[in-house]
């Protein structure tokens, strides 16, 4: 009894892990949603262990960790504003240019990290469902 009931989740597992691997359309969203999400966590907790800018402040940690998330965050967004956007000029050009843009990421990004958050988490228990219901339906 024991075994067949392992089997059973093992052969459930492993066809939920087939389909959230495969390129169906919902796996893809829920790949592409939880790997945002990871990536958030594991910003927000190397900001808040490195504790750079905000040393003295009582919550400086949180803010940091915030900060380091919503710098990448800000990064997506502009990004799919700007992506073939071209630079001509030199070097100086170049470094002026990019320390804008990381300035208006920043900026954008601590408005925009819970949307894109909450965007995700959605996405991800959305297309998590229909993946366990399509298994389920087999």
């Amino acid at each position: 009894m024991m075994t067949t009931t392992n089997t059973t989740v093992f052969k459930r597992m492993g066809r939920i892990l087939s389909l959230v691997f495969s390129d169906y359309n919902e796996a893809r969203a829920f790949r592409e949603a939880f790997l945002r999400l990871m990536i958030y966590a594991v910003l927000f907790i190397i900001g808040y262990r490195l504790n750079l800018v905000f040393d003295n402040v009582p919550d400086g940690r949180i803010f940091d960790g915030y900060a380091m998330a919503a710098l990448f965050c800000g990064l997506k967004v502009l990004s799919s504003f700007m992506n073939n956007m071209i630079c001509i000029g030199g070097c100086l050009t170049m470094l002026i240019f990019m320390i804008i843009k990381l300035a208006v990421s920043m900026a954008i990004g601590l408005i925009a990290l819970p949307i894109c958050v909450s965007i995700n988490m959605y996405r991800l228990i959305k297309c998590g469902i229909a993946i366990v219901d399509y298994n389920n339906e087999t």
